[in-house]
């Protein structure tokens, strides 16, 4: 992709085994490059990117679960696009409906860039299917077989999706809950219990014994000053974290559960073992909190908030924060100048400067409505994905997802336990291992003891966790309507 006619080189996408080569074609251990400043213009590294993931965890909104299926009781209502280069029709797995009855079925990419437990998912991102078997090649195409995330046995994915040309992104690779083998390169009268699982995710990647002791020096700006501070690190390391991260934040809020009612999953793993996916947090809301819009006005917010105090179980103020795309941001923005220009501001604060020097600017971010119920809004860059959301709005041509807004109330309960908050299998939070060859993190291996006769090593990281929505009915949804904006 070419930024502007300043860029003079292209960046070459690989996977898999991180090698001096590839470091190289990158420019990250160019030492006559003009800036030592490394720009990663697709996925800044920055404490706020992952908004959802800052929120819980980043907050300490967690609690350790000593199983995978976590109950609660409630009160009250609840980076990269492949395109298919050979249609599923060509198989003719499935026929006209590909992945009913939980059934897989074929098509072919032009590249092995997905692998083996990758959850991918479709132009219309209401489909997920998972990678079950590792893809191979037919001497033209790779083939993938594919299985459909969903709990239902009679949902089977549009053919129309599966056609030549249409496209395929990774969301995050989940295996099986035990022995798993594979890493990838989530008002009543009485009370009812909730209940969602875990997912248990991998993730790895391997550095040649050539390329171990190759760093990437990163420029990063003090945030609380003007300084910049240089940190040498091990590029396939930092590449990990960050893919690492953004996967997770996709699956806190897209995953899709595919646990049925008594317990079972009809996805399996390569070990024979059953695949849970737990439920991210946009299937959790209520359903009847999701609310569609075409014009963005004042009053609108004003009844979406007055519904959510009828559906939701708690008393008193209550404050959102509103996790949103960027064009959401532009329209709350203009919503609330033209439903101020009805009144006569004595201080303005959206002027400054003095003289020939003056600045229009200012910008909205905060609506409090009647009973001092209030809305916040924090920007979620995932909503703004142009990899991930490929619907777009057809008069500004901007992703349809980055007009969503989601409503979410940070309440404690009694025992000081947050409303939204991040859940983990007790001991399974974070489980990481070295495999050494004759290379390790910490250089060439001499007179040692290996795993492995591999000139390199790899890292392999497991966790088990999810998101828990503790009360469904106080947490909503504007989303954009497409179909109705010619």
């Amino acid at each position: 992709m070419q930024l502007n006619d300043l860029q003079i080189s292209t960046g070459n996408w690989h996977t898999g085994l991180t090698q001096a080569s590839h470091l190289s074609n990158f420019f990250l251990t160019e030492p006559a490059l003009a800036s030592e400043v490394i720009v990663r213009v697709y996925n800044k590294m920055n404490g706020y990117k992952n908004a959802l993931s800052f929120l819980t965890s980043g907050t300490g909104r967690t609690k350790g679960l000593d199983n995978i299926v976590y109950r609660w009781p409630l009160m009250g209502d609840s980076q990269k696009a492949v395109p298919i280069s050979v249609a599923q029709s060509t198989y003719n797995d499935g026929a006209s409906t590909p992945g009913i009855a939980n059934t897989t079925f074929r098509i072919g990419l032009p590249e092995k860039w997905f692998s083996l437990g990758d959850v991918l998912v479709l132009d219309d991102n209401s489909y997920s299917v998972r990678v079950m078997e590792e893809p191979y090649s037919d001497g033209t195409d790779f083939v993938y077989t594919l299985q459909l995330v969903t709990k239902d046995p009679t949902m089977y994915v549009p053919q129309s999706l599966l056609a030549q040309g249409k496209e395929l992104s990774k969301d995050f690779n989940v295996v099986e809950h035990d022995h798993s083998r594979t890493s990838g390169d989530t008002v009543y009268a009485t009370p009812f219990m909730m209940e969602n699982y875990m997912t248990t995710f991998r993730k790895m990647y391997s550095v040649s014994g050539a390329a171990q002791a190759k760093v990437l020096k990163i420029g990063m700006m003090n945030p609380t000053g003007k300084e910049v501070s240089y940190t040498w690190v091990k590029y396939a390391e930092w590449e990990f974290w960050a893919q690492w991260m953004d996967e997770m934040e996709i699956a806190y809020i897209y995953g899709k559960g595919n646990v049925n009612k008594n317990g079972t999953t009809s996805m399996k793993g390569t070990s024979g073992n059953p695949i849970f996916t737990g439920a991210g947090l946009e299937e959790q809301i209520a359903p009847a909190n999701k609310r569609k819009y075409t014009n963005l006005t004042e009053q609108v917010l004003r009844d979406f908030m007055d519904d959510l105090s009828y559906n939701g179980t708690e008393d008193g103020p209550r404050e959102y924060v509103a996790l949103c795309g960027r064009q959401f941001m532009n329209l709350f923005d203009q919503a609330m100048k033209k439903s101020m220009s009805n009144y006569t501001l004595v201080d303005s604060k959206f002027i400054t400067g003095t003289g020939q020097e003056l600045a229009l600017g200012g910008q909205f971010k905060t609506y409090v409505g009647l009973n001092g119920d209030k809305i916040t809004l924090k920007e979620c860059p995932l909503y703004n994905s142009v990899v991930r959301n490929r619907t777009l709005h057809p008069q500004t041509g901007k992703p349809a997802e980055s007009y969503k807004a989601t409503f979410l109330n940070f309440k404690m309960n009694s025992n000081g336990e947050s409303n939204v908050m991040k859940v983990y299998h007790n001991g399974r939070e974070m489980a990481s291992t070295y495999i050494e060859g004759l290379a390790s993190p910490y250089g060439m291996k001499k007179n040692g003891t290996s795993s492995s006769p591999v000139d390199g090593y790899e890292f392999h990281v497991l966790s088990e966790c999810g998101i828990m929505l503790k009360d469904p009915t106080d947490a909503g949804q504007f989303i954009l309507d497409v179909e109705s904006i010619s």
